[in-house]
């Protein structure tokens, strides 16, 4: 079959004319020798609202779309066949054929059920006159699919069963599909609106039929097919367009002998050219070709119709600004609306400020309009093809909208331009504590989101049948063919808030992300940050739409990442399992990509939220908040990581249940870190240090991580200045030597002026190693760490560890031998625990060397072979529950419940031709 982009008529009428003709590349000489046509497409006589919600709603029709532009639009697509197969009428294409429009096919696109249980299929069907179009009414052959059937082999009516696996009512399952080999010749492999996954699905489905196979059909529903050969299927494409953007792009063809086209054809009874290629499709002799349909394509479409509605009435009924305003915006969707002149506009804004003064109300209007006028000039000029499109005469061939990849990215553009423009208007109207204007800005930013819905909506529109997909998928597989998704290599994607920070969370996905890469496993970390990241292939960083200071935390970020672009990126990855490690703004976005995709989610509970919100705050209603936030997020996950298994209650608390937890075989990257980078000297380096002074008696006590109270580091503030103090007077020179910044350094900095401390900042890589091997004792006092991967680096580095009695560290530390394990509120503890190791020099020795035991087992990479066998794991119960089981057909091949007997249903098989 033929897949290729459509080029020019003009194009190829040139071609003709050249005697370079057998120069042309092979893919448009086969294109040339094809009578083509768009088999499936709307138009304004598709007149009834696309469901019952929005006929309830608004009554908008489901195609705004004139015959006549339709007709022009397949023309200047080079089509030279045109039909319109508008939604159980054929009043469209009649209103062309009455007017003297040629080379027509009069089609329509059946809406027909089947009896037992009301399933939804369309039906497209070609060559009718009236009379046959009204007799599906007059029959009620719309009820009954078997009946429809039957009618269509009476009347040799050409056909082809649509978009075959869109699962319109919720009803279609693998029983109708196996009823539809038997009730129709001709099916529909390459839709221009439904996603182009469907189609290889679909011809593989077809090209699995045999004759034993359909044989076996017949005995296992007791129905014998409608046509002969049942098992060689007429196939068709057709771009099912509604708002005139991609008419002609998917197409039909039928191949041609001699260099004229079937529109010149002659047969018994004269030209004939639409009836000799209807005859010639159902012999299964077409080819089809061109696109498929993706998520921005069905989006642009339901946006159009909508336009459509709108500027009509706008136009009856808006104020001459949103007359000027909608004019504008419709534009991009090809409607020509009648704009008010500028000295109409002013006029009425004059008018309305007056009004305003005269009555003492403040003349209102929100911010976006404000925002758009100033944001959609600047960013339309980064399109400068759009916006040469905005001209009427260029619609011929589409409007801007039906430049889909890139109606797209403008979109994603102006729709982040336009928070940025309403942040600092927010952010100010909330300064001056004005309710009013707070409101308009909030109705605003809803509006702006409001606009995505479309988008939205079509990527989960676009993903609904993947379970039915895989289950036809494994049941047309051979075993070894790598047809079947179990024979596929597993696909994830991790989602994370945190990766180009300095935190254990951070180290812990770059490790992930490397060690995929280095061992072949498909996984890609994404993630939204404006700081720095590794630059590995399978990490994917989207440029924020946002991105401040965090409060408190202003060495972190506070970030809105880019939405509807990340989404669409995940929905051409096609992953099988998505990760979630965070429930931030990124994390929540992954949480949508698997609703939407239909695929299994994974989550690491690396923080214990409610607990840091709890000691930040103080606020017990934020804290129960919080804890419903966390509950509701992990609550459709499949798997939930646990850091330790110290810390699998609180994540009972919060509501995990207990057979989603899963305790992570804990790891570091061994290799960066051990005694092995050792260098006093860069105590001296960093200023720490004088020259010349002897490092037995100058120790340094090491913390490493955020420095903020949630990590307990007011206990170290407290016991510190005792434990220097004892340590002088023993003529020991101990210093605190903190790594890391955050919101509670300031205050710890002061507090210990004076008392050996020195706050670092941040550190990576091998100076962090070093900073690790070169000091003698570690001390970790956080009550909220599920894990402590800062405890495994400094136990990895030799280095006896403190930590507290509550989260994960303690699983690390083996008590009295490697470190110590205590109560976290209690200072003399820590200040004779500390003292202990810091005046025994033999003792802190034997610590350092069962340090390094501590770890034996605890590499990287033992933790991530276990992560991801949880991830396979997790697919493969996914799969099961959709019926795709090694070595078994996949349920979902049975009568449905309500099935009647349909045996009566048998006919005697007959050909088209």
């Amino acid at each position: 079959m033929i897949d290729s982009a459509t080029p020019s008529r003009s194009s190829r009428a040139a071609a003709r004319g050249s005697s370079h003709f057998e120069a042309k590349p092979p893919l448009e000489q086969i294109v040339e020798r094809l009578t083509r046509v768009d088999l499936h497409c709307h138009s304004s006589a598709s007149n009834k609202p696309v469901n019952r919600a929005v006929g309830m709603l608004t009554n908008m029709p489901e195609s705004y779309s004139p015959p006549e532009k339709v007709y022009d639009q397949a023309i200047a697509r080079g089509m030279d066949l045109v039909t319109i197969t508008d939604h159980d009428t054929i009043a469209g294409i009649l209103s062309l054929s009455d007017r003297g429009f040629e080379n027509l096919i009069i089609g329509q696109e059946v809406s027909v059920r089947f009896p037992e249980d009301g399933c939804l299929l369309h039906v497209l069907v070609w060559g009718l006159t009236p009379d046959l179009a009204e007799q599906i009414n007059k029959y009620n052959l719309r009820g009954d699919v078997y009946a429809f059937a039957d009618w269509l082999r009476i009347h040799q009516l050409p056909h082809s069963f649509a978009h075959p696996l869109y699962v319109q009512n919720g009803k279609l399952t693998q029983w109708h599909l196996e009823r539809a080999v038997l009730l129709f010749k001709g099916w529909e492999t390459l839709n221009g609106a439904h996603s182009v996954s469907h189609r290889s699905v679909v011809e593989r489905y077809l090209k699995t039929l045999t004759p034993a196979k359909t044989q076996a059909l017949e005995k296992k529903h007791e129905l014998r097919s409608y046509w002969s050969r049942p098992w060689v299927k007429s196939v068709s494409a057709g771009s099912d367009d509604h708002a005139l953007l991609n008419v002609g792009r998917t197409w039909t063809g039928i191949r041609h002998e001699s260099d004229r086209k079937l529109t010149s054809i002659e047969a018994e009874g004269g030209p004939v050219a639409t009836d000799e290629f209807l005859r010639r499709l159902m012999l299964a002799q077409g080819v089809v070709g061109g696109v498929g349909g993706h998520a921005s394509l069905l989006a642009h479409q339901l946006s159009t119709v909508t336009a459509n509605w709108a500027a009509r009435r706008v136009s009856e009924r808006g104020s001459v600004r949103s007359q000027y305003i909608t004019a504008k915006l419709v534009r991009f969707a090809g409607i020509d609306m009648p704009r008010p002149t500028k000295v109409r506009l002013l006029a009425s804004e004059a008018k309305r400020r007056t009004v305003g003064r005269l009555t003492g109300k403040r003349s209102r209007s929100l911010p976006l309009l404000d925002s758009l006028r100033a944001e959609l000039g600047p960013v339309l000029d980064r399109f400068p093809d759009l916006k040469a499109n905005l001209d009427p005469s260029t619609w011929a061939s589409g409007a801007p909208v039906s430049n889909h990849d890139r109606m797209a990215d403008f979109a994603d553009e102006l729709g982040a331009a336009l928070i940025r423009s309403l942040r600092s208007g927010t952010l100010g109207a909330i300064d001056r504590g004005d309710r009013r204007e707070v409101i308009d800005h909030a109705l605003s930013y809803l509006l702006v989101q409001l606009a995505q819905v479309p988008y939205l909506f079509s990527l989960f529109h676009q993903n609904k049948e993947r379970d039915m997909l895989e289950r036809i998928e494994h049941s047309t597989s051979t075993l070894g063919d790598g047809a079947s998704p179990l024979d596929r290599p597993l696909k994830v994607l991790q989602f994370t808030d945190t990766l180009g920070d300095v935190n254990g969370v951070s180290r812990f996905i770059q490790n992930v992300a490397k060690l995929a890469h280095e061992s072949g496993r498909d996984l890609t970390v994404v993630t939204s940050t404006r700081f720095e990241v590794p630059d590995y292939a399978n990490i994917k960083n989207f440029e924020p739409v946002i991105a401040m200071p965090m409060p408190k935390y202003e060495q972190l970020d506070t970030v809105v990442p880019p939405f509807m672009k990340m989404l669409r990126w995940a929905e051409q990855q096609r992953p099988d399992v998505i990760h979630v490690s965070t429930p931030g703004g990124v994390g929540v976005i992954g949480f949508i990509a698997a609703k939407m995709l239909r695929v299994p989610l994974v989550g690491t509970y690396h923080t214990d939220f409610p607990s840091y919100v709890d000691k930040l705050f103080d606020d017990h209603g934020f804290t129960k908040a919080t804890e419903w936030y966390m509950r509701f997020f992990y609550k459709t996950f499949s798997r939930v990581f646990s850091r330790s298994e110290q810390f699998n209650e609180e994540m009972h608390r919060v509501g995990i249940n207990a057979e989603k937890m899963v305790t992570l075989a804990s790891g570091i990257d061994t290799s960066d870190f051990g005694h092995r980078y050792e260098d006093r000297s860069i105590w001296s380096d960093l200023g720490i240090d004088p020259a010349g002074c002897d490092p037995a008696k100058r120790l340094k006590v090491l913390y490493v991580g955020r420095v903020s109270v949630e990590k307990n580091l007011p206990i170290v503030t407290q016991f510190w200045k005792r434990v220097r103090s004892q340590c002088e007077s023993r003529g020991i020179h101990a210093e605190l030597i903190v790594v890391g910044d955050g919101p509670y350094r300031k205050q710890m900095e002061q507090a210990l002026r004076h008392h050996g401390a020195h706050f670092l900042g941040f550190r990576k890589g091998e100076e962090l190693a070093t900073l690790y091997a070169s000091s003698d004792l570690f001390v970790f006092p956080s009550l909220t760490d599920t894990l402590g991967q800062a405890v495994m680096e400094a136990q990895a580095s030799a280095l006896p560890a403190l930590v507290s009695d509550q989260g994960g560290p303690k699983s690390i530390v083996r008590d009295g031998e490697s470190g110590f394990v205590l109560t976290g509120a209690s200072t003399d503890l820590w200040v004779n625990a500390m003292l202990e190791l810091l005046t025994d020099d033999e003792k802190r020795a034997r610590f350092s060397e069962a340090s390094i035991e501590a770890m034996n087992g605890r590499d990287i990479r033992d933790s991530f072979e276990h992560y991801w066998s949880v991830h396979e794991e997790v697919r493969k119960e996914k799969l099961a529950s959709i019926g795709v089981v090694p070595g078994e057909q996949p349920a979902g091949a049975e009568r449905p419940r309500a099935a009647a007997p349909a045996a009566s249903r048998e006919t005697e098989t007959v050909s088209i031709d």
